[in-house]
């Protein structure tokens, strides 16, 4: 089966939950997402649609991402959609989307440090850091 690739800047909506599960002890965090699509409706005005989407990360970085992110932060994730269909008690079909990360980097809120002059720490594996950081660097 294919991944459709999921990028993205959310804000958190809870504090996020780690814990160890199976027999092997694998971390994983998790924690809810909301992400805006801003547009023009019929007579010209700007509105925002809401999507809520519950992200999880195993591993370490699941752990880093437990200690860095709170409610409200702004995070950049890069992952995958999954798609978990079950029955209820009453026999309805019932179908969920989740992201599970591959990488995340916390983001500045509207280029406020809260207060930090200092550069915000590296919190990713590497997978953003080769952005461009002009659109002559775009390769298109």
């Amino acid at each position: 089966m294919a991944e459709l690739g999921v990028f993205g800047v959310g804000v958190a909506t809870v504090d996020p939950e780690s814990r160890s599960v199976g027999n092997n002890g694998a971390t994983v965090c998790t924690t809810s997402l909301a992400f805006n699509r801003s547009y023009q409706d019929k007579d010209g005005n700007w509105q925002k649609e809401p999507c809520f989407l519950r992200v999880q990360m195993w591993g370490p970085r699941g752990q880093r991402m437990a200690e860095l992110v709170k409610k409200g932060t702004p995070v950049y994730v890069a992952g995958y959609l999954k798609q978990d269909s079950w029955e209820d008690d009453q026999g309805n079909k019932k179908t969920a989307y989740s992201i599970t990360l591959k990488d995340f980097q916390v983001c500045e809120r509207n280029g406020k440090k809260n207060g930090n002059t200092s550069p915000p720490a590296n919190t990713n594996a590497g997978a953003v850091s080769n952005v461009p950081e002009t659109n002559d660097d775009l390769p298109f």
